[in-house]
């Protein structure tokens, strides 16, 4: 299945484009039907002929629900960037094409709604300026059509178009890491709590242990439905609904997730995040240090405060590094995109990816330990497995990047290449970069050599003194020291250390005293 999100101003005729194309009106709440708005996020489904799955989530164009369209838009294979003839290029054509922009989409088409109510001639010049405005973005050169959601005219090529789009868009992969970002929550009767969302990172079956975010509780699927259907598997992309048992209907709740990742403790524990971010030009002010803003992950909605370290704003235009400190923590993987937005006013700032996860602030002397961050903003595989190890020096092989929205499979193979290159090693079922641990080794020799030639009498250093010397994580100095001892390095002597061939010797007051 791809799934297809609508963008635009409001009233350009997102919601009678869609129900032109697939006869379902997504406009499904009451009051969006009174009003003529799309308040929350509407969902239809189109079948082409070779019998492919489209689904449409239509987005609120009103800034009010600028929120509900990042949602929607947080989980789309394609963008639909509406414009209406009448009106042209209006500010929320302007904040919808960002959003989509910040929120790594790569895939998209522009329609000019409403030809009917302009002359052929208006038409070219607003077409060019849209090319103006899109140029250098992932819709440059998009298929634009020109159509009437009134009168029905120009549908025939869109039609066409959406019939070959299975060919030219990728399938989202299965990579075992399943979420679903919930957007609706309901009742259904016979059922009870039922949940709605777009599938991703891997597939769900009927009777799949599951963990629900926030409420860090487990239950087990207890039917799947998709395009309305009962199914017993759901896909990446799919547009799902599920019902669970033993959950509680008042954990599941809209910003909430669905995994297959049974312990989510980690997010708990890991609260503050490391992200990239792209101050959008037209914000309208700078982000500064300890600011608090809203990020939007998925569906997933929290305020917090941002800081920033190295410097004191990042202007409008302009991009860096940030870390983040939520009110209640998030489940985010690395190189998840997002959205930042003032609490209020409700005004989009800009956006990025997710680079790590921390337990807290780090403090301004850590900066330097932290320019592995600036390697993963390349969303290169390598830049990513490098920059961990960078920052871990050993590694399990087995689990390596678990937190990040990669294939485990996709990270082995990058982990097997840098072996065979020479830039990684291996050691028991650890895995290292070699010049980090070169680095790592060297530095703990000369300090151990430094405390030891102080201290010519003692026969070496118990592990309580060499940790102080490493500065390193527990886990880490173990590994470093087995590798100090496997390589002859590092020889131990009942409950101390000492570097191979170094011998004890008296000297000073306590040769004296002998």
């Amino acid at each position: 299945m791809i799934v297809i999100g609508t963008a635009g101003h409001i009233d350009h005729g997102k919601s009678a484009i869609v129900k032109r194309l697939t006869g379902t009106d997504p406009d499904r709440l009451p009051e969006e039907k009174a009003r003529g708005m799309t308040i929350d996020l509407g969902f239809a489904f189109y079948r082409t002929p070779a019998g492919f799955d489209i689904a449409f989530v239509d987005v609120p164009g009103h800034e009010r629900f600028v929120k509900n369209m990042i949602a929607g838009a947080g989980a789309i294979d394609v963008v639909m960037l509406v414009v209406a003839a009448d009106d042209g290029w209006m500010p929320q054509s302007q904040e919808h094409f960002q959003i989509t922009r910040l929120l790594g989409v790569k895939n998209g088409m522009i329609v000019i709604n409403k030809t009917d109510l302009v002359e052929p001639d208006w038409l070219e010049l607003l077409e060019e300026e849209i090319r103006e405005k899109v140029a250098g973005s992932f819709l440059t050169g998009a298929s634009l059509f020109k159509v009437s959601a009134e009168t029905g005219e120009g549908f025939d090529s869109l039609v066409s178009y959406l019939d070959s789009l299975p060919g030219m868009v990728s399938m989202r992969r299965d990579y075992s890491k399943a979420r679903l970002f919930i957007d609706r929550s309901f009742i259904r009767p016979g059922i009870g709590g039922v949940v709605t969302g777009t599938l991703r990172g891997g597939s769900l079956s009927v009777g799949k242990m599951v963990s629900i975010w926030p409420a860090l509780v487990t239950g087990k699927v207890r039917t799947l439905q998709s395009h309305g259907e009962e199914v017993t598997k759901v896909t990446p992309g799919q547009r799902t609904a599920i019902s669970l048992t033993g959950v509680d209907r008042e954990l599941l709740v809209r910003g909430g997730v669905i995994s297959d990742r049974v312990d989510l403790t980690f997010f708990e524990q890991h609260p503050v995040l490391a992200l990239s971010v792209n101050i959008l030009p037209e914000s309208p002010v700078a982000l500064s240090d300890r600011r608090r803003t809203l990020i939007i992950v998925g569906t997933t909605e929290m305020e917090g405060e941002v800081r920033l370290f190295d410097r004191k704003e990042i202007a409008p235009g302009g991009e860096g590094i940030i870390f983040f400190k939520p009110d209640h923590p998030v489940y985010a993987l690395v190189w998840d995109h997002y959205i930042l937005r003032l609490p209020t006013p409700m005004v989009t700032l800009g956006g990025g990816m997710v680079l790590d996860h921390f337990q807290r602030f780090p403090r301004r002397r850590q900066l330097e330990a932290l320019a592995y961050l600036k390697k993963r903003v390349s969303q290169v595989v390598a830049d990513l497995v490098v920059s961990e190890l960078e920052k871990l020096c050993f590694a399990p092989a087995d689990c390596l990047l678990n937190e990040a929205d990669l294939p485990s499979g996709e990270i082995a193979d990058c982990v097997e290449r840098l072996t065979r290159e020479g830039t990684l090693g291996r050691f028991e079922e650890l895995v290292f970069h070699k010049q980090v641990l070169a680095d790592v080794v060297a530095r703990l020799k000369t300090n151990i050599a430094r405390e030891l030639d102080e201290k010519p009498h003692l026969k070496g250093l118990p592990l309580e003194r060499i940790a102080i010397l490493a500065s390193l994580s527990d886990e880490t100095l173990q590994a470093v020291m087995r590798y100090m001892m496997a390589d002859g390095t590092l020889v131990r002597v009942d409950d101390e250390y000492n570097l191979t061939g170094r011998t004890m010797s008296l000297k000073g007051v306590i040769k004296e005293a002998h």
